[in-house]
């Protein structure tokens, strides 16, 4: 019962998400000249799928697929519209939504590689990192095809892969990011599924971080 009335709130907030998104990127086009805010929607739906696959259909998944749906619409705000961390708070988006726009936003003067494993030590990011490149390397969208797309094309694909699997921080074992745990860390390593609760959600430290994410 519990679980189902979060979902009905979470319903609510994609909702909300999907207005802020629409707004937010309104007059934006893509590379290919659409509509800009038709790529988180591809982005949503392409999560969605990858959630499904992997996991079914229960109410607990239901939440975190419908928070992976949330980020997927809201990814590109922070970077690319006016909207501000402090904003999507404001607008009452779940914190660990939040956290995981805040990885996938990048940050000036931060590598590559430090900006994917950042992004890889939270899932709700890593789906949704996953999802945009999947579609930002689809070359069909495009009425012609450069060197440049074709190297972009390349790169992401070897992003995607380096985000497909994960070692976890606690038990050393190389799993599929289908395992990664669902709720992020404040230790920002990645954990498995098995050694979030053991481990991460045991330590006084993860509340109170919760906590001061949370202002």
């Amino acid at each position: 019962m519990q679980q189902a009335a979060e979902n009905k709130i979470l319903k609510i907030k994609l909702k909300e998400a999907t207005l802020l998104a629409e707004e937010a990127h309104d007059g934006q086009t893509d590379k290919a000249g659409q509509p800009y805010f038709m790529h988180p929607q591809v982005v949503r739906k392409i999560v969605g799928d990858m959630i499904y696959k992997w996991h079914g259909y229960d109410e607990a998944y239901e939440a975190f697929s419908i928070k992976a749906e949330i980020v997927s619409l809201l990814h590109d705000v922070v970077e690319d519209t006016d909207l501000t961390i402090s904003d999507l708070k404001d607008y009452g988006v779940p914190f660990d939504c939040i956290e995981a726009i805040k990885k996938l936003t990048k940050v000036d003067g931060q590598g590559h590689e430090e900006y994917l494993t950042k992004i890889k030590s939270d899932k709700l990011a890593t789906l949704v990192k996953i999802a945009d490149m999947t579609h930002n390397s689809d070359l069909s969208r495009l009425t012609t095809v450069t060197p440049q797309d074709l190297a972009r094309h390349e790169k992401y694909q070897k992003d995607i892969q380096f985000l497909g699997a994960f070692q976890c921080a606690r038990c050393k074992q190389i799993k599929h990011v289908s395992q990664l745990g669902d709720k992020p860390t404040y230790t920002d390593l990645p954990l498995c599924a098995s050694c979030v609760d053991k481990y991460d959600m045991e330590h006084d430290e993860y509340e109170e971080w919760i906590e001061r994410r949370s202002r």
